[in-house]
């Protein structure tokens, strides 16, 4: 059984609070544009997380190494471990003596979020939860609350627009800046995860770099850097080679670009009022309100679809349809301007059997009456 679905219908937020409050097992798989990740549920908790690019050993091995809790020799035994056994990097690594339970456990947590805040960050693409028994293991792995996360990753995108504006590419390389009384002084205020990033800077490494040397999740690393930036502490000096190279073709690109929107924009300006003189002549009171009519009606189908889809969600979870669609915006399958329609009227929901999977869904239409010719379906 699965609920797969795209982005733009049903954000992944909602997916993830939906998982969490009906404390389902499974997996939930993202992709958009190359990019995937996945996320292992066990009773509406999360229990592990990967996307595409860091594979458990890469990540997790990272973020050891970078808290002096690792050695590469280290990664390189339990490796050669894993071929032999076919275990999880993270259980040898623990049976091994390299690291603590309580290390391990740190570094996935660190995972996860770092997981949940990449794909809470994608506007596109396609979603696929497949509802199924999970075992993991309970020695070396803790379910984190998904809510939890799911606030953590909201409390992230909330500040990230800020953070973006000042840090807008990971290609930027900064240099820190020439000591005076004013950086001292302020050098002295900063914590020790600061100072940790802070001397990471180099005028060499860009901010992609940077992240793969720390222990800390990608927005803290953004975070910091912002925050030093804008106390003076470091400056933006360059791009990183990898993308120097394309810089100038790509600002052309952008310039013929923007002159194409610019053409295409007052090509229809022109267009829009050569032809709104006459049909303003033209059109009478009553035609007016049609077209706002027409308008409504696309509205009514569109909203029909959306709790179409959340009433599915419902009965894959539930095996059997909700007593009302108040239910679903109860329960959260629903937001609650979906209750009724363009028209101010409820939408009609109506069960054939009370046991089935039969329902009838639609709309009273401008008349706002049932069971005449203007409802929608």
């Amino acid at each position: 059984m699965a609920l797969e679905g795209t982005i733009k219908e049903f954000a992944l937020a909602d997916i993830l609070q939906l998982i969490s409050l009906q404390k389902k097992g499974g997996v939930l798989s993202v992709h958009q544009s190359g990019m995937s990740a996945t996320i292992t549920f066990y009773k509406g908790q999360i229990v592990y997380a990967v996307s595409s690019g860091s594979e458990e050993t890469e990540k997790v091995g990272r973020l050891l190494i970078t808290a002096g809790k690792l050695t590469e020799k280290e990664i390189s035994e339990a490796l050669h471990l894993q071929e032999k056994t076919g275990d999880k990097i993270g259980k040898i690594l623990v049976t091994s003596g390299f690291i603590s339970t309580e290390d391990l456990q740190e570094a996935l947590q660190t995972q996860i979020k770092d997981v949940v805040f990449q794909i809470l960050r994608w506007k596109e693409g396609g979603y696929r939860f497949d509802i199924q028994d999970i075992e993991y293991d309970k020695e070396y792995e803790t379910p984190v609350p998904t809510d939890f996360v799911l606030m953590e990753g909201v409390r992230m995108l909330d500040e990230w627009p800020y953070i973006e504006s000042i840090i807008p590419s990971d290609s930027i390389i900064f240099s820190q800046c020439y000591k005076s009384e004013d950086t001292e002084r302020l050098f002295s205020s900063l914590s020790t995860n600061e100072i940790e990033v802070f001397n990471l800077i180099n005028g060499q490494r860009d901010i992609k770099e940077i992240v793969g040397l720390t222990q800390f999740s990608e927005f803290e690393v953004y975070k910091i850097l912002a925050t030093l930036q804008v106390s003076g502490l470091i400056s933006n000096t360059s791009l990183s080679a990898r993308v120097r190279e394309t810089t100038a073709g790509e600002k052309e690109e952008k310039r013929r670009l923007w002159i194409a929107v610019q053409i295409a924009i007052l090509s229809f300006t022109v267009s829009f009022i050569l032809i709104l003189v006459p049909i303003k002549e033209m059109l009478r009171f009553n035609e007016i309100l049609a077209t706002v009519e027409i308008f409504k009606i696309r509205t009514a189908q569109k909203e029909l679809s959306y709790i179409h889809r959340a009433i599915h969600y419902y009965f894959l979870i539930h095996g059997g349809l909700p007593d009302s669609l108040g239910i679903l915006y109860s329960e959260h399958y629903l937001k609650k301007r979906f209750i009724a329609d363009p028209w101010g009227s409820p939408f009609v929901f109506e069960r054939d059997n009370p046991v089935g999977s039969d329902y009838k869904l639609y709309s009273k239409g401008m008349d706002r009456v049932a069971s005449t010719r203007d409802d929608l379906f």
